[in-house]
């Protein structure tokens, strides 16, 4: 049976539409890593490709272990060709440093100041998924550590960190990597969960995500996974077919200020539903985003907002596609309810 639910932070609505005759798992698409080898040459990401681009700079693997010994410190840079990260300003980057302006006659403009950058992992065929918890632990502290040096960028006003696996989530290079933008503007999508939270913690004096979480505790049914600091959910009001939340259980409004317990449960948390997603779906096309809040400095009243917000990663596999009804109404049709999504991540459909 066709249901409309509806965002609780952002109100905007979705259309759960059942496809009756088609299960969970014929929503495969294609697996975006098939065929594809540890080192491809032509490749610019690669590991031998190193002159082919400008740098920001190098993280090996030691720098780990001494970010875990020294928490709260910035992540110590390398030379060598053994690295496990690198960090590149985008080639064709959407944002650039430029100089500043803000026009507003009869249209408004701002001009398109700010930082794109693009993080970049070693192994050519390795995609998250797969990757060691190790990576993917250094990878999620390479996100903080550039989070906390842009921030002190007085033009900036919010940094968005996302991945595209696959081209059909808009991938135009194969090697797995993360972009990094940073903008002056707060974005839009951010601006309407900041106000809906806002509002919700007015009217109930708690925040909607940590409620979020107690029903979804409750119900259990839309329950993916759970560690003692993360619990993952099939959202709700899904715009796709398994679109899925990684919310934090205690309450944040920034990613960068997880406890040192948080950023390793969160590296387990993630490769372990990449990787469902990844078995049950054969590696699709997938994007993951981070919703944080703006940098402190850019925003008024940050401290009230901050008590409302609650930090969150949002994977949204890219299996369907919007057509006409879609595009005309801006409601998203989802043709599998996110009961279904979490029972067969789970195994048990």
């Amino acid at each position: 049976m066709s249901e409309f639910r509806q965002n609780p932070i952002t109100k905007n609505w979705v259309l759960i539409a059942p496809a009756r005759n088609k299960r969970p798992d014929q929503y495969k698409t294609y697996s975006v890593m098939h065929g594809v080898p540890e080192v491809d040459s032509a490749c610019v990401f690669c590991p031998g490709s190193e002159s082919k681009n400008v740098e920001v700079c190098r993280i090996g693997a030691d720098a780990l272990r001494s970010a875990q010994n020294n928490p709260g410190q910035p992540l110590e840079k390398t030379r060598s060709d053994d690295w496990e990260l690198r960090i590149i300003p985008n080639k064709f980057a959407a944002l650039e440093q430029t100089a500043a302006y803000r026009r507003k006659d009869f249209y408004v403009s701002h001009s398109g100041d700010g930082d794109h950058e693009v993080i970049i992992t070693r192994k050519h065929n390795e995609p998250v998924a797969l990757q060691s918890i190790t990576t993917v632990e250094l990878t999620l502290r390479t996100f903080i550590d550039r989070i906390n040096i842009l921030s002190k960028n007085p033009a900036l006003a919010y940094v968005q960190i996302f991945h595209n696996h696959g081209r059909d989530a808009g991938a135009s290079i194969i090697h797995p990597h993360y972009q990094l933008l940073a903008t002056p503007i707060v974005p839009p999508h951010i601006h309407d969960e900041i106000l809906g939270c806002y509002h919700y913690y007015q009217n109930n004096h708690s925040c909607i995500y940590c409620d979020i979480i107690k029903e979804e505790k409750s119900v259990k049914k839309r329950v993916v996974h759970e560690s003692d600091h993360f619990i993952v959910i099939s959202a709700y009001a899904s715009r796709s077919p398994f679109e899925t939340w990684v919310l934090p259980k205690k309450h944040g409004a920034r990613f960068e200020e997880m406890s040192e317990e948080e950023i390793k449960h969160l590296s387990f948390v993630l490769k372990v539903t990449l990787g469902q997603l990844y078995t049950k779906l054969s590696d699709p096309p997938l994007n993951f985003y981070i919703h944080n809040m703006p940098i402190r400095q850019s925003r008024q009243h940050a401290a009230h907002e901050e008590k409302a917000f609650h930090w969150h990663l949002t994977i949204f596999p890219r299996i369907t596609i919007w057509a006409g009804f879609e595009y005309a109404t801006g409601i998203p049709v989802n043709p599998i309810p996110p009961e279904v999504s979490a029972e067969f991540l789970r195994g048990e459909e």
